[in-house]
Formats: C-alpha cells, structure tokens, sequence
C-alpha cells in the first residue's frame, strides 16, 4: 500500500531496473491546483510535511504538447504512504524517464489515506469524499483544462498498491470513461479476514470508518472484485510480486521484510481480481512476477503497462452493459443518475439494447447528456431514454430588418427540457435562400437581404429527433 508500511524509513529504494537518468527536455512537469467540495485538505491526512490550502496534482505533458493538438491522457494513482508527488520523483516513480515513451498526459493527483472513497463514517458516507473528488470534480477539470483526445480508447487509470485500488474501483465506476485499467501490486479485494488488521498497521486507518462493516452493502459496493462485471468493455492489466526480492534488484532493507509481506498478501487478492474479472468476460491481462512491494517495481509495472497498451481499441458505447453502485449519484454509460436518498444496498442498472432495468431499492432520476431520461422507483424496466427531447426555442436579432438591405441575422439556439434549457448545437437554420448550422454554442449567423414587399418572414430551424419551429422576423421599408 505505496510506502506506508515503511513509515520513518527514507523513501529512496535504490533504482537498479531503471537507474535515475535526465528527463527528456521536451516533457513538461506542472503542478496544478485541483480545488474540491469534496475534500477538504484541512480534514485530512495528507503524507509529507506540507499541510496545503488545496488539493495538488502533477501532470506530466508529453513531447509535441502545444495546447492545440491532442492527446490521449493517463490518470496515475499512489500508494497509502505517497503523496502527488511520488510518481514524478527520480528515485521513487521517475515518471518522466518511465513513461517517456508513453506520449500522453499524465495526471497525478493527490489521496492522502483516503483510499479513493466516500468513507462510510458510520453511515454518512462522506468527510472525505474522496471518490467524489475524482470523479465529478477532477476527471472534468482535466478535461477543461488540457487538451485530451475524446472516447474511451484514450483514457486509461492506473495505480499502485492503494492506488491500484483506486484505478480499478473509479474504473467500476466510470465505465464509460475508462477504456483500459491497470493495478500493480493493488489492494483489491479488501473483504478478507486479514485486511482489518493490516489496514490498521499498513494505512493507519480503521477499516469501518472508510468501508463499513466488513459484510456489509458498502464494503461490497466498494470492492473492484466483487464489481468486476463494471469492466465488461474495458480492458485490465494486473500484475503483482510474489513477496520476495529478485535477484539484482536492491530495495530499502524494510521493503525487503515489510514490503515483501505486504506484497505477499496482495497476491491473492489480485488473483482473485483477475478470476473475477475473466468469468465476467473481462478482455484480462494477469502478470504475476517476483518482487516486493517498492518502487523499482512499480517503474518496471508502468513500463510493461505501457508495452501491452494503454489505449488500444474498445467498444466506444457498447448496447449491453451491467452497472452496480453505492453512490447516490453519478454516471454509467452517459446516463447520469440521481438517487432521491443514498441506496440502502447495492443498485444496478442493465442495458439490454433498448431497455434499461433496475435492480435494487430506492426512487432514481436517470437522464443522459441531452437531458432526456426518467424517474423511477426500483426495481423498474423501462425503454432506454431517447438521444433527443424537449422542444426548440429560438431567440433572432435583430428582429426587425428593412427590404433591401443585407443583414447579418443572428440564432441564438436552446432546447427545453421539463424548463431546464440545452445548448442546441448542430441545429440547421434557414431563410430565405440561406442555410446555417449552429455552432458548438448553439449560435448561428445568416447573411440576408429580403425583397418584395414588408411583411413578416419566417426562418425554419430543425434538428433531429424535435419538431420543427418557425420564428418570423418583420420586415419594414
């Protein structure tokens, strides 16, 4: 679990597999604020002497990174022990010499000991809201503020230890997302009898104040092996050490013991991932290798990862899908979903085609992008909400233009949906003679000149899938 088992020992493993060495001048390593509701860094143990304002996180821009181009993006987690600033250290990660060939971005954000969840609190479910952080607020951000190819192909989270919990835990849950997942040396499956007591020596934590009881609905709801089926259209790369040193590789004397303990006992949990994840149908890769638990091992794991391919094709939106959560709100294949009250077991939802089915107790607002969806009381079966609803509304200016005269007419473009209004993009305008599109904004801009005599003249604005409006315009000598 990162170096937490080794607390008070120098962080400096001795890089024997891959010896610290000059970063490629063209990579560029910043560090950016990632603001939170969720998580407050003043409520939480963060590692290191540092106690910031706001959440951190490194990203690495590749070679060739302009701020036009494109490229696809990394999510790389820490351990129990590390902090954001872990990966990118020479003698820890040396991210900018391991993922040199990499060619994507690479964002490495802060989780104390949070162990990437909505700790249960004894039921609150929050203080912190470490998944929460991740998923509605920092995965936007990243996407806000850099330039990331679009589709699931390009987007890949990986971790280690703690962190290779959390890459396959956020993966369950933002399936759409992810298209491939990778965990080194991970905590993955934490409802075994040994993982209370290991949790309180290695991560210093108490196992119920983040999972709850350990039979319980949420310790389930927070398991990536007893969620794996989430995965279906994603692809896994698993790979963990057997708990002892190779040969040639020279660790701190304590991961030689410690380390190779922890190691030792996450074996099995990663074994118990990958069965989980193949009889689900899961496109699975399982590397099992000798090693402990420290850094010239999790550098060899990110430069195998690499090798077997981070963004290599997947199903962009599959029509057959299982999606089973905890979370009071969140998105499964573009649907977001809103439960009145925070579910009181496990929820799933399951696309068969045209259909979509819930599993579960509580009442949920489903909708996706477009606003189009339902509400509904579980358990329900009901036709998958349509791409497009609501009505077009039309906003021109000026609305008044005289016979003869070019003007420049301008759409503002929306769409209503239950009195919540859309951006309306791509909508195709007409007058007179002329024809638009709408921009991104739902803006588009027509050069008109009318002739006859004054009158009103109507425009026709259409969009697939909504009924077709005819805003007039009045035309004056």
């Amino acid at each position: 679990m990162g170096k937490g088992w080794r607390l008070g020992v120098a962080g400096a493993a001795v890089a024997v597999l891959f010896g610290a060495a000059p970063a490629a001048a063209e990579q560029k390593l910043i560090t950016v604020g990632t603001p939170s509701a969720n998580v407050d860094p003043s409520r939480v143990r963060l590692n290191g002497n540092e106690q910031p304002k706001r959440l951190r996180a490194n990203v690495l821009l590749p070679d060739g990174y302009d701020g036009e181009r494109r490229f696809p993006v990394l999510f790389l987690l820490h351990g129990v022990g590390d902090t954001f600033a872990s990966w990118a250290k020479p003698e820890l990660g040396d991210v900018q010499r391991t993922a040199q060939e990499l060619g994507a971005i690479v964002v490495m954000p802060e989780a104390g000991r949070g162990f990437y969840t909505n700790w249960f609190n004894e039921g609150r479910r929050g203080d912190p809201g470490w998944e929460r952080f991740y998923l509605d607020e920092l995965v936007p951000q990243i996407e806000r503020d850099f330039r990331v190819l679009p589709g699931r192909s390009n987007h890949a989270i990986a971790g280690l230890s703690m962190g290779g919990f959390g890459a396959a835990w956020l993966g369950t849950q933002l399936p759409g997302y992810f298209g491939s997942v990778a965990a080194f040396s991970g905590f993955v499956q934490h409802q075994r009898p040994e993982v209370e007591a290991g949790l309180r020596a290695v991560g210093e934590v108490e196992y119920t104040d983040v999972f709850g009881p350990m039979d319980g609905f949420y310790a389930t709801g927070h398991n990536p092996t007893r969620l794996a089926e989430n995965l279906r259209h994603a692809r896994l790369y698993v790979t963990v050490g057997h708990g002892k040193a190779e040969p040639g590789v020279m660790s701190a004397p304590a991961a030689l013991v410690g380390g190779g303990a922890v190691e030792a006992g996450l074996r099995p949990q990663s074994e118990e991932l990958v069965a989980a994840a193949r009889a689900a149908g899961v496109d699975t890769t399982y590397v099992p290798l000798a090693g402990v638990h420290d850094w010239p091992y999790w550098r060899r794991h990110l430069r195998d990862a690499i090798a077997w391919g981070f963004f290599r094709p997947v199903s962009a939106a599959p029509r057959d899908w299982t999606y089973r959560t905890v979370a009071q709100s969140g998105e499964a294949w573009g649907l977001r979903y809103r439960f009145a009250e925070p579910p009181p077991a496990i929820a799933t939802l399951e696309r068969q085609d045209n259909r979509l089915s819930g599993q579960g107790a509580g009442r949920v607002r489903i909708e996706n992008a477009a606003g189009c969806g339902f509400e509904a009381t579980l358990p329900f079966d009901r036709a998958f909400p349509r791409l497009t609803c609501g009505r077009i509304r039309v906003r021109v200016a000026p609305r008044r233009i005289r016979v003869g005269r070019t003007t420049r007419v301008r759409f503002r473009l929306t769409r209503v949906v239950e009195g919540r209004r859309f951006v309306l993009g791509g909508a195709r305008v007409r007058l007179g003679g002329r024809r638009a599109r709408a921009n991104s904004r739902g803006r588009a801009v027509l050069r008109y000149r009318p002739r006859g005599k004054p009158g009103r003249r109507r425009a026709r604005v259409s969009a697939p899938g909504l009924r077709t409006v005819r805003p007039a315009i009045r035309v004056v000598r």
